[in-house]
């Protein structure tokens, strides 16, 4: 390197990735998150997380479709996106992505189908086919979720996604984001906002126990995120700054940190810790909505910045 200088990390003048990019990754957690909730829930007790069950399965397939259909039109030829589900590359991680997609969005369709009321596929009566399709949707949904942070994590010039954190913080938040979407079906459904006790009381319980597990976990791995960032490289330690103290940090530290972790984790406390007679639906609709937001946010935040930050230069 001779005499050369470590500079500083630089800012690009244009982000490339644009808010459909941020929408297709939020659009894509929520699919998956709400399936991977649908169907854990089904494998725990079914009968008496039915409405979970049901909720999940009518949310997965749409927001995904939303999202891909945002991708395909940010394209610079959207006319010729099916020619990536023409080859299959499993050395790219692109390639790999695009075809886990596809096969949830179909898989997603059949469990959508097979959770209506009526048996439109033939299919309710043979328990092996739909235990197949179940465990194929959970799989492919686990897949997803942890896909668009991989994908982030891969790319090496990019300090602020070049680590394993990422997967991990947009994985837990994919599912917090499915859950929130759930929650917020249950409570705009008929009788969501109170009325006499019944089945959705137990899924009300399950949602805020899994809801407070989650955001325990989402707030550990972006305390981990943080601190590993900050003692790595300089130029990571450059793309941070640009996070939690430049122009993304009131969006990262109010948007993300309080509206989408701490107030959730208040009111999700506050309902299973303060002995909590009677479901709030208000209140689980405000966390849920929070959370959502906060789940849009952090995906903003870490898709912008980590466009505006590069590797340092020689």
């Amino acid at each position: 390197m001779g005499n050369h200088q470590i500079k500083r990390t630089q800012t690009l003048r244009e982000i490339y990735w644009n808010y459909l990019i941020t929408f297709y990754l939020f659009s894509a957690g929520i699919s998956a998150g709400a399936m991977i909730v649908s169907i854990a829930a089904d494998f725990i007790n079914p009968a008496k997380y039915v409405s979970v069950v049901r909720a999940g399965a009518y949310i997965a397939p749409f927001p995904i479709m939303a999202g891909m259909v945002g991708l395909v039109f940010d394209l610079e030829r959207p006319w010729l996106f099916w020619l990536l589900l023409t080859t299959f590359q499993y050395k790219s991680i692109m390639s790999v992505g695009a075809w886990i997609i596809s096969l949830f969005s179909g898989v997603s369709i059949v469990y959508f189908i097979i959770n209506l009321p009526k048996d439109y596929l033939k299919l309710k009566s043979k328990t092996g086919t739909v235990n197949t399709i179940k465990l194929s949707g959970f799989v492919l949904s686990t897949c997803v979720a942890l896909y668009t942070g991989l994908l982030l994590s891969t790319l090496t010039a990019r300090p602020l996604w070049n680590t394993p954190m990422i997967p991990v913080l947009l994985f837990i938040s994919a599912i917090i984001d499915g859950l929130a979407a759930i929650s917020l079906v249950l409570c705009l459904k008929r009788g969501g906002w109170g009325g006499a006790p019944n089945e959705t009381d137990f899924s009300h319980s399950f949602i805020t126990k899994v809801d407070f597990t989650l955001l325990y976990f989402l707030s550990l791995a972006t305390a981990i995120f943080l601190i590993g960032m900050g003692r790595s490289t300089e130029s990571a330690v450059s793309a941070l700054a640009v996070v939690t103290g430049g122009g993304f940090s009131v969006s990262f530290w109010i948007g993300f940190v309080a509206a989408g972790i701490v107030i959730p984790f208040i009111a999700a406390a506050y309902e299973l810790f303060a002995k909590v007679k009677t479901h709030k639906p208000w209140l689980s609709f405000i966390s849920a909505t929070l959370a959502l937001l906060g789940g849009y946010i952090v995906r903003s935040v870490i898709i912008d910045a980590g466009q505006l930050t590069k590797t340092i230069l020689y």
